[in-house]
């Protein structure tokens, strides 16, 4: 049955299409609508299980600011108004061909999300690749998992976690640094709180700030921001004097060990202390655990890898692993976890700006011409050098060295570092092409053409969650409007282009297909044995070869070496709780030996420290119920009433010493601009310290985007921008609340303060306020925005 022509209830399974989890869900499907989204208690990912974003995903739907038609402009300055979705698509390859014709392909770029189908990923970097032969398409996927993939890469040989959440339920040690896996990735850490109650595993946290996860932890260390290396190293040197490494595993699958050895020394459990500000007994007490659990599994996100060392720390990360054999093996390994619903499938299919399809590298020849082939473009037409990232690419918009941008499915002006930069080259462009599902959002007001895209449920297309699992996103409804699927307006670009022959696909499973040729059996990624059919049935997890009855649970040893569904290996059974390497099937990593490589990472410092003018540091992230800019759960009033507002964190000494208290309005002020928020009073931020969330911005009112405070450093290797570590001042602009302000009335204001749009405006004239209450407020603005 066609659940968007028959009129009676049909149950369609998808995808959630926020976070990397990847969670399976059933959407309840009538009259054109979806009713109601459940778990799919089938589903590997989640079994059923669903945060507050999963069951609301379907609100967003059928929100008021659904972008339903193009919409252009021919000059700066005149209104964008609305026109036909054929003629818009005709003036953007029009005006995309005329800049290339006077200005070369390097003058055009395209910036493309995690949140897009695999399908609509591949086809964007297909099109600027291989026909308008530029490298510089980029993704978002570079501001939060750009040091994983370089750090697997030199480390392991290829991108991607080689173990599966299966690892969870066999784990006796799990090490959580740099991730609020409570608040960012729930159901995972369900699912690890279940491990723990069944096997007694030891949870151990790394963070700056006592999150929810910290709370839920049998070890907490609240670590100095910038200092992990430190840590790593430092545990790594315990275990080494502990009689920990693998030896055999050590001599018979790695490089290097002796250099990294040769490093350890440096990170004495005192100088770690002293660097990290840890407890030496809590640092020797994580390293006993990790090297007492038969199994252990790391699992770290964006606060490692934003970093301007982040993929050094990947590296540590996979040194802890290697050296004691805790790796390829059920229960251990080092698992990133993705932000996105659809980073990992767009790192597989090349959309950043250094990379090709089929884990392939832009700066190798044979990759370069594997690609070439299955493309039908002539040898060489491939550039080798690589394009610009995403913080370049916008310093060279600015710049006038690129004239055009096409941004997909993505806010750059919300969640850039240092948007002002991000403003600035927009505004310099010639032409800003923005494709979207809602209007207005941050950037596209910037837009000089607007092309209405389809949402997750509205349009067919694959997804790849963070254990490399694919799953199916049937059509369920219809878009609104003109909306098309993205891989299907990139297409009908592509042959207004001149380029029908090689971009004439009948359906995204056509697109499918064409990725599965891409497989490369170097990495193992292989996508060969599923099709839309099978996924129909149910997701499928790669590498997937021809005839495979399942995918593989790990990488990088023989097919079928390890059973699912088990809950303890072999390797870890009661009898055998020690069990060294002997029993594990051979490891063949994909490097040019064989083995993976350890790397020396010393510490070094983040690229701009605190000082007598900016003293603090602020950290920022995600909370539970909301999600990247709020373009989607910013929508759906629950999420809302669990997530209100924007705010700051700061620690009750430094609230003392500058005089806040709990509600004050704080100014804090960067290098490269200011923002303000309602202060949180808290000894979960250390001293010196101060957290703020990611999500609020320019439409939820001025001066709320912590963007604007944000570094542009970048890591030397990913070049993925430093989010999570900016220097900062801070200052009061609000005494505290005079006594006649009631706590309805508080929080009124603390809400809707922030949205009054600029100096000399006051509250809106049915907000619940006394004239005297009124002049206090206006007084109060002007000192905020003064």
């Amino acid at each position: 049955m066609n659940p968007l022509t028959d009129n009676s209830i049909q149950q369609v399974r998808s995808v959630c299409p926020y976070c990397g989890v990847g969670c399976g869900i059933v959407m309840q499907v009538a009259q054109g609508r979806i009713t109601k989204v459940t778990g799919d208690k089938n589903h590997p990912a989640n079994f059923g299980r669903l945060c507050s974003k999963g069951f609301s995903c379907a609100e967003p739907l059928t929100a008021p600011d659904r972008l339903a038609s193009a919409f252009a402009r021919t000059q700066r300055g005149e209104k964008i108004l609305p026109l036909p979705m054929d003629a818009a698509l005709t003036q953007t390859a029009a005006r995309l061909k005329k800049i290339i014709s006077e200005h070369g392909p390097d003058a055009v770029a395209l910036y493309v999300s995690g949140q897009l189908s695999m399908e609509s990923q591949y086809l964007a970097g297909k099109l600027a690749k291989g026909f308008f032969r530029t490298n510089n398409i980029d993704s978002n996927s570079r501001l939060c998992m750009a040091s994983a993939a370089s750090g697997y890469k030199l480390s392991l040989g290829a991108d991607g976690p080689p173990g599966s959440y299966q690892d969870i339920d066999r784990l006796d040690c799990a090490l959580v640094i740099g991730s609020n896996m409570a608040e960012c990735h729930p159901i995972l850490f369900l699912r690890l709180l279940d491990r723990r109650k069944k096997s007694g595993a030891k949870i151990i946290v790394v963070d700056p700030r006592r999150t929810p996860t910290a709370d839920k932890a049998d070890l907490f260390l609240p670590i100095k921001p910038g200092t992990d290396l430190a840590l790593l190293n430092g545990i790594l040197h315990l275990l080494e004097k502990a009689g920990r490494v693998d030896a055999t595993f050590v001599s018979q699958h790695t490089l290097d060990w002796e250099e990294l050895r040769a490093l350890l020394p440096q990170y004495s459990p005192e100088r770690v202390a002293n660097l990290t500000g840890l407890a030496e007994a809590d640092i020797r007490l994580a390293a006993q655990w990790i090297g007492d659990a038969p199994a252990f599994t790391t699992f770290w996100t964006m606060g490692l890898n934003q970093s301007t060392h982040g993929t050094w720390q990947t590296n540590a990360i996979c040194n802890l692993h290697l050296a004691t054999g805790k790796i390829c093996r059920p229960g251990s390994g080092p698992f990133s976890l993705t932000g996105q619903p659809n980073a990992m499938g767009g790192r597989e299919v090349g959309y950043l700006s250094h990379t090709l399809p089929g884990q392939r590298s832009i700066a190798d020849a044979e990759d370069r011409t594997t690609v070439e082939k299955i493309w039908g473009v002539a040898a060489g037409t491939i550039q080798s050098k690589p394009g610009f990232a995403a913080v370049e690419m916008f310093q060279k918009i600015e710049a006038g060295e690129v004239k055009a941008i096409w941004i997909i499915g993505t806010n750059p002006i919300a969640s850039m570092p240092n948007r002002s930069r991000v403003i600035a080259a927009l505004q310099k462009a010639e032409l800003v092409i923005v494709q979207d599902a809602f209007h207005p959002t941050e950037t596209t007001k910037y837009a000089d053409i607007l092309l209405p895209g389809a949402l997750w449920a509205e349009a067919e297309g694959t997804m790849v969650n963070s254990e490399r699992n694919v799953t199916l996103m049937p059509r369920a409804v219809a878009p609104p409007g003109e909306a098309l699927a993205d891989w299907e307006i990139i297409s009908r670009v592509a042959q207004r282009l001149g380029f029908a022959e090689q971009f004439n696909y009948a359906n995204a499973s056509d697109v499918f297909d064409e990725i599965r040729q891409t497989w490369n059996p170097k990495t193992g990624y292989d996508l060969r044995g599923m099709d839309f059919g099978k996924l129909r049935e149910q997701s499928r997890q790669w590498p997937f070869s021809p005839g495979a009855e399942q995918g593989e649970l790990i990488r990088y040893v023989p097919p079928n070496s390890f059973t699912a569904g088990a809950t303890d290996s072999p390797v870890t059974s009661a009898a055998n709780p020690q069990a060294g390497t002997a029993l594990l099937p051979s490891v063949c990593f994909p490097t040019k030996s064989g083995r993976a490589n350890f790397f020396a990472r010393p510490l070094l410092p983040p690229a701009e420290q605190p000082d007598a003018e900016f003293p603090f540091v602020l950290t920022n992230g995600r909370l539970e119920h909301q999600w990247h800019t709020l373009t989607k759960t910013g929508k759906v009033a629950a999420l809302n009433k669990l997530n209100p507002g924007a705010f700051v964190q700061i620690n009750p000494a430094d609230a003392e010493q500058l005089g806040a208290h709990q509600g004050d309005l704080m100014r804090v002020t960067s290098r490269r601009g200011f923002a303000i928020y309602p202060v949180v009073v808290t000894p979960r931020v250390r001293p010196g310290e101060c957290f703020a969330p990611i999500h609020w911005n320019d439409q939820f009112g001025e001066n709320l985007c912590v963007n604007g405070l944000t570094s542009e450093a970048v890591d030397d290797i990913s070049l993925q921008p430093e989010f999570k570590f900016s220097a900062v001042s801070l200052a009061r602009v609000a005494a505290g609340w005079p006594d006649n302000f009631s706590a309805e009335q508080k929080n009124y204001l603390l809400l809707h303060l922030a949205r009054i749009p600029s100096r000399g405006q006051s509250v809106p004239p049915n907000a619940p306020f006394t004239p005297a209450q009124r002049k206090f407020i206006d007084d109060l603005l002007a000192s905020a925005m003064a």
